[in-house]
C-alpha cells in the first residue's frame, strides 16, 4: 500500500517537471469554475516561488472537494483514504489544514464502515495505515463502528488513538471506551491491545476508569488480574482482599 502511494507521488512530480508553467490567475479561474481535478493536475505547475497561501488555498480546496467526491464501493472500500493518503503525502501543509482533515476523516469513517460491511479482513489496520493523522473524535467515531459488531477488545486500536498520549482527554468519559478497556484487559499481558489497554487505563484515564476498574477486580480472570494488579497496587488501589487475590495468583 504504501509503496503504491510513493511511487503515485513520483509520478506527480514528474509529471509536473514535464509541463510548462502555469499562473496562480489560471489556477484561480479553475477553481472559480470547480474544475477540481484540473487544478490538482496543474497546481505544481506553478513555479515554487509564487506558491503563496492564495495557492495553497485553492489546493486545499480541490483536494478536499477531491476526497469528499470518492464514495467506497465494493472493490475498493478505502478510495478515499487511499486518495487523502496520497495528496497528503504530496502537498505536506494538507493534513494540517483542517478542511481537508474534516474530509479525510469523514471519508476514512465512511471507508472503514464499508469495509466492515463487506466482511473483510484487516479493516482497522488499514484505516489506521491510510489515516496516521485521524483526529480524536474520528477514531472515537470509528471504534463505535467496530464496537457494534465484534467483541470489544477488537476495537482497542481506535480507542488508543481516540485517547492518544493525553490525560483525562473527553473520550475517557466513553461508556463504550470504559468496556473495551476491561475486555481488553481480560487478553493475555503480552496481546498488544492488552499494552494499549493498560497505557489507556493507568496513564490516560485513570481518573475516569478507576472505580470501573476496581469493581472488574472482584471475580476477574486470571489474566485480568496479570494486567491490573501491579499497577493498581501502585496506586494503592486494592482493597485488602483483592490484594490477596493478586498474591494468590503470585501478582
Amino acid at each position: 500500500m504504501i509503496r503504491r502511494l510513493v511511487v503515485a507521488a513520483c509520478l506527480f512530480a514528474v509529471d509536473a517537471v514535464a509541463r510548462e508553467p502555469v499562473t496562480l490567475e489560471e489556477l484561480q479561474a479553475l477553481g472559480s469554475q470547480k474544475a477540481w481535478a484540473e487544478l490538482l493536475e496543474r497546481a505544481e505547475d506553478l513555479p515554487a516561488p509564487k506558491r503563496t497561501d492564495a495557492w495553497r488555498a485553492l489546493v486545499t480546496d480541490a483536494a478536499t472537494a477531491d476526497v469528499e467526491s470518492l464514495p467506497p464501493s465494493d472493490k475498493e472500500p478505502f478510495a478515499a483514504s487511499q486518495r487523502a493518503r496520497a495528496l497528503g503525502q504530496r502537498y505536506a501543509f494538507l493534513p494540517k489544514a483542517p478542511r481537508f482533515a474534516t474530509a479525510r476523516d469523514q471519508g476514512a469513517r465512511k471507508d472503514l464502515q464499508r469495509c466492515l460491511e463487506l466482511d473483510r479482513r484487516g479493516c482497522i489496520d488499514t484505516f489506521l495505515e491510510l489515516t496516521p493523522d485521524v483526529g480524536p473524535e474520528a477514531a472515537l467515531q470509528a471504534a463505535h463502528l467496530v464496537k457494534q459488531g465484534h467483541f470489544a477488545y477488537v476495537a482497542m486500536p481506535l480507542f488508543a488513538v481516540a485517547v492518544g498520549g493525553g490525560k483525562d482527554v473527553s473520550a475517557c468519559k466513553d461508556a463504550a471506551l470504559a468496556e473495551t478497556v476491561i475486555a481488553a484487559l481480560g487478553l493475555p499481558k503480552e496481546d498488544p491491545r492488552a499494552v494499549q489497554a493498560r497505557k489507556v487505563a493507568f496513564e490516560g484515564c485513570w481518573a475516569a476508569l478507576g472505580p470501573k476498574l476496581k469493581a472488574a477486580t472482584v471475580g476477574a480472570s486470571s489474566y485480568f488480574l496479570a494486567n491490573t494488579c501491579q499497577p493498581m497496587r501502585a496506586r494503592k488501589a486494592l482493597t485488602e482482599l483483592q490484594d490477596e487475590l493478586c498474591k494468590d495468583e503470585a501478582l
